[in-house]
């Protein structure tokens, strides 16, 4: 009985409260806060009113009693609680005010010390006298406990969740403004609590946030690749998905990407494409600010002379048509006078700039210049041409009033020129159409040439006509045999991306490559250092070191200038793993013959099955391919070289011991077959036929080798003849398989992993100018995706530089090529590429991807314009 009293005390409190209007009742109470509100009022000291802190409240629900007597003094009692909430604070109420009524404070009805409170052990015990204000006010507080009866509440289900005064309370911690009848403002029409005004303005503008987004462009927050609740609750299975088809792929984009009609260029042709586009310079972030700062100003001077250009087309055709140079002049004057304000309407960013007004000056008056000059060219050519029959010799020239000839003059800025776009080379489909052609050529029994009178250097029939059958085929993962030993890596980074794209290419009729003016300027290199792809001419070598940062593309390019060589007829000894070479041999062991050397057996032996699996027939076919007992000395002892010849023949019951004995020379696909299958022989085998490929004129021998800078890097092969401690790595320009290469680089750093140095002990390495081949070209690239010291790499670099701006005449020519970022018009023919072939999320877009601008600018943009990067940004979306 007594919690249920209390219990309706407290309800009667909050309800009191809940209509006052100043301040925040959640500070003390925990009822709801829609349910409190103060009601400020008029005088702090009236009767009837409670002091609460600093504020001064009317219980209204009490105003007729306020106004009454004051109340009698109650009997004292030791222990007394106050008509008001509990003195013990609320644990749920927020940090504030506390529920009490300090013993110091005024409290209505009291006029002196001497007039007690009336309390709730006062109302308990009914101790009030007849009459009293106070007995009326018991009274009241009679007729609440019929309202709410949480007592004579029984079972009914006609009187369920009623009290007998007819409440319809199913939760007294409810609003119940509506119900008692009593509210500061009425009903829903309440003022709202500051913190629920608060939370309106805070869910507004979220609101207003949202709507604004909404009318943004561009991909902000919505994902395509969501999967709707109607796909999950869907039966439909992978295998019942539409299959890809290379019909898919919009006509813009097939049209865009441009193949190489032969698929694959040779050297020469590839060294005279003059329309690709342009590389982005350094990125200044990468220590070269200057270069970028010079590349942005003339990026700014050709917008500003293109627009200039467009401004005054049509006055500059009217200009050309002047007879009197008065008149001239004068149009010139007035194009200075408004041309400031034509091309400010069409370059709004730049027209922002102060010094505006003289940049565009000066722009027109380069313009004029270079239109000058033109005319004066196309003069002078019109005067040679020779006199139409029935035309006088001695008339003047005349003016260039055609309008073809003045358009052409007139754009010095290139703007009705076709644009650069890159070319890709096509490495199956040039393997398919090079056996076609063979094929056509081996079964025409009459003798006639088939070949026609418009093939070129650049037909691939015309300059490998006897191109190995090895290279129409492709390897297990589908790698084509033109760009061999290449193939997927062992991991997932490295090289073997771009094979990572041929893989996960839907198109599996197509392996491209895109042609860049990076390895345009390799492929030019070669042919103007070599002299490979003209008849006549001094033959010579080339030595080139590829640089660039990670993923702009340097083993594809290096695995493009492979195809090509070998397209071109060049036996290629490609190496494209050297952090694998480096590191994983097996077993190491001195070389017996070659003192301070050592062997790597089981390379080796990998090294002849690659160059023989490649270039067996163009070994087979070199006329000087034989090697004589005389050079095999250099490189095997004599009871190597008797082993070799026994091996050699043992196979051929026609020939008896006597006669391999007496035989002095073997071809040199011989050799690679007898590396091939002994370990302790194939390091001889492999150095004698690399000699020999150097040292001949008859074919043009190209090394290609990536990832060089593995090969300075920290060594990790030991042996106790090179340090008895075993703790100094043996350099690898000491390994006979690679020796051979890196003499002919004749690169020597000053930081590097392993004391790589010019001589070493009895055994120095052999000058540049003395290793390098006699024909052909050696070509090299780094890597940033290994595990080696960046110091290492910068250092190997440096000293290429060096070399490269001091080149004396005893040394061949080393030329550094440094690979750089793609351009826009690179990125979007990429993108291009990757919807045809099915790359990715492109594969199902339909051009939303590679036809959508702001897309195309975005992948650009988290690519930072790497070839890896943008292939991994078209694998999810970002």
């Amino acid at each position: 009985r007594e919690t249920s009293t209390m219990l309706r005390r407290c309800v009667h409190q909050g309800i009191t409260q809940r209509h006052s209007r100043r301040g925040n009742c959640r500070q003390w109470s925990s009822l709801p806060a829609s349910s409190l509100a103060w009601d400020p009022s008029e005088s702090d000291d009236c009767e009837g009113r409670v002091s609460h802190g600093n504020r001064t409240y009317r219980p209204r629900f009490l105003t007729s009693f306020a106004a009454a007597a004051p109340l009698p003094s109650a009997p004292s009692i030791t222990t007394r609680r106050r008509f008001s909430i509990s003195r013990h604070p609320d644990p749920l109420a927020r940090h504030g005010t506390i529920n009490t009524l300090d013993d110091d404070e005024a409290v209505a009805g009291e006029a002196d010390d001497t007039k007690g409170f009336v309390t709730a052990d006062d109302l308990e015990m009914n101790d009030l006298a007849e009459g009293s204000d106070a007995k009326a006010l018991l009274k009241t507080m009679n007729e609440m406990d019929d309202f709410w009866d949480d007592e004579g509440v029984g079972d009914d289900d006609d009187n369920l969740g009623l009290g007998g005064g007819g409440s319809d309370y199913s939760d007294i911690f409810g609003d119940v403004s509506d119900i008692v009848g009593v509210s500061g403002k009425g009903g829903d029409d309440e003022e709202l609590s500051e913190e629920a005004k608060a939370d309106a303005e805070y869910r507004a503008k979220q609101a207003a946030i949202q709507a604004e987004l909404d009318t943004r462009k561009g991909r902000l927050w919505d994902d395509d690749w969501i999967i709707s609740d109607e796909e999950w609750m869907s039966n439909e299975m992978f295998d019942d998905m539409p299959d890809w088809t290379p019909a898919m792929a919009t006509r813009k984009s097939v049209e865009s990407v441009k193949v190489y009609e032969g698929g694959v260029p040779t050297l020469g042709a590839l060294a005279k494409m003059t329309n690709l586009p342009g590389a982005l310079p350094p990125h200044p972030g990468h220590g070269a600010p200057k270069k970028y700062a010079s590349f942005r100003g003339g990026e700014i001077k050709k917008r500003l002379r293109t627009a200039i250009q467009l401004s005054i087309a049509e006055d500059l055709q009217k200009i050309m048509k002047m007879d009197s140079w008065e008149d001239k002049q004068e149009a010139v004057d007035a194009l200075f006078e408004v041309i400031e304000h034509r091309v400010k309407g069409r370059e709004l960013v730049l027209g922002k700039l102060p010094e505006f007004g003289n940049m565009v000056e000066k722009g027109l008056e380069d313009v004029l210049t270079m239109v000058q000059t033109r005319m004066r060219k196309v003069d002078a050519r019109k005067s040679k041409e020779p006199v139409a029959e029935g035309e006088d010799e001695s008339s003047e020239v005349p003016k260039v009033e055609d309008e073809v000839d003045a358009k052409e003059i007139i754009d010095v800025m290139g703007v009705n020129e076709e644009p650069r776009i890159p070319i890709f080379m096509d490495v199956l489909a040039a393997a398919k159409q090079i056996e076609q052609k063979q094929q056509q050529t081996t079964n025409d029994e009459d003798g006639t040439d088939t070949t026609n009178d418009g093939d070129d250097a650049s037909s691939p029939k015309a300059t490998s006509p006897s191109l190995s059958e090895f290279f129409f085929k492709s390897n297990d993962a589908g790698v084509p045999n033109l760009v061999y030993p290449l193939n997927v890596h062992h991991k997932d980074d490295g090289a073997g991306r771009m094979v990572e794209e041929w893989q996960l290419a839907a198109n599996k009729d197509t392996k491209r490559i895109m042609i860049r003016d990076a390895m345009k300027e390799i492929a030019d290199k070669v042919v103007e250092s070599a002299n490979c792809c003209e008849d006549g001419g001094e033959k010579g070598a080339a030595r080139v070191f590829v640089a660039g940062k990670r993923g702009v593309g340097k083993t594809a390019t290096l695995a493009g200038i492979v195809a090509s060589a070998r397209i071109s007829g060049h036996i290629v000894v490609y190496l494209p793993d050297g952090d694998r070479l480096r590191k994983h041999g097996f077993y190491i062991e001195p070389c017996n013959y070659r003192k301070g050397l050592y062997n790597l057996p089981e390379i080796a032996k990998e090294f002849c099955e690659q160059l023989l699996t490649s270039h067996g027939d163009d070994l087979r076919g070199m006329t000087g391919g034989n090697v004589t007992k005389e050079v095999m000395k250099s490189y095997l002892s004599e009871d190597q070289i008797r082993r070799v010849f026994k091996r050699a023949y043992a196979d051929d019951d026609s020939v008896s011991e006597e006669e391999v004995a007496s035989k002095t020379e073997l071809s040199l696909a011989q050799l690679l077959t007898v590396g091939i299958g002994s370990a302790s022989l194939a390091s001889g085998c492999y150095s004698t036929v690399i000699s020999i490929l150097m040292s001949q004129t008859e074919k043009p021998f190209t090394v290609v080798m990536d990832e060089f800078n593995c090969y300075y890097d920290h060594g990790h092969y030991f042996h106790g003849d090179f340090d008895e401690n075993v703790r100094e790595a043996i350099p690898l320009n000491r390994i006979t398989i690679f020796k051979p290469f890196m003499d002919a680089m004749g690169l020597y750093p000053k930081e590097a992993g392993t004391n790589i140095t010019e001589s070493f002990g009895d055994v120095a390495a052999i000058p540049s100018s003395e290793a390098i081949m006699k024909w052909g070209s050696i070509v090299v690239g780094t890597s940033e995706s290994r595990a080696v010291r960046g110091s290492f790499t910068q250092s190997l670099t440096d000293a290429a530089c060096a070399l490269s701006s001091d080149n004396n005449g005893e040394q061949p020519p080393l030329h550094v090529v440094d690979i750089q970022r793609y351009s826009n018009v690179e990125v979007q023919h990429v993108l291009y590429n990757y919807e045809i072939t099915g790359v990715g999320r492109l594969r199902w877009d339909r051009g939303d991807t590679a036809l959508n601008p702001e897309e195309v600018e975005y992948l650009r943009l988290v690519s930072g314009g790497t070839g890896q990067q943008l292939m991994d940004s078209c694998m999810l979306r970002l």
